[in-house]
């Protein structure tokens, strides 16, 4: 088991400045305790507004449980191998309830077990969308017996969301933080 712990190249697209975050972000931009992920994504311009709205809606959706969401980000971080999103999602992982063995499992090299079944059938959908782009038809059976429908459609999404925030990071190179920014936020935002 390994877990992604740095990128293996020396080009980086830089972090853009803070004047330029502060256009993107607004007046409450702090830049001592925003993180990577967002100065980054400030650096699109006009795609961050909707971008970082879309975050929100997978951070406060209803009918998702954010440990559920958390798996789901470890998995596609350890899949994709994305320094930054396994960094930065340890300690939000362990905020919102997942135990360490729980993160132990999402870093495991071959499919998850032995954890509830709930969590191995996440990471299983996962795996599937990070390295085929799809899901299987049991996975999928599966997903919609135990969620339905709508938290189905959500979950599809939220793996999708975490696969391109993932290849962003690591397009991008984002640098990992150097100290916590984290602390006992629940999500990036807050």
């Amino acid at each position: 088991m390994k877990v992604p712990t740095s990128y293996d190249s020396k080009i980086a697209i830089p972090l853009p400045s803070d004047e330029d975050i502060r256009v993107a972000i607004g007046g409450d931009y702090d830049p001592d305790q925003a993180l990577n992920v967002l100065k980054m994504l400030a650096g699109t311009e006009d795609m961050f507004t909707p971008t970082a709205g879309l975050v929100k809606a997978v951070f406060s959706t209803k009918g998702v449980d954010p440990k559920i969401r958390q798996m789901i980000i470890l998995r596609a971080a350890k899949k994709l191998n994305s320094p930054y999103e396994w960094q930065a999602n340890v300690t939000l992982s362990l905020n919102n309830g997942l135990t360490e063995l729980e993160i132990e499992a999402a870093a495991s090299d071959e499919p998850v077990v032995g954890l509830e079944e709930q969590y191995v059938l996440i990471c299983k959908a996962t795996d599937e969308l990070c390295m085929t782009g799809t899901l299987q038809d049991d996975t999928l059976v599966a997903l919609l017996a135990r969620h339905g429908d709508v938290v189905t459609r959500k979950l599809v999404l939220m793996i999708a969301w975490f696969n391109l925030l993932s290849l962003f990071l690591n397009g991008c190179r984002v640098p990992l933080e150097t100290k916590d920014k984290i602390g006992n936020k629940k999500t990036p935002l807050g």
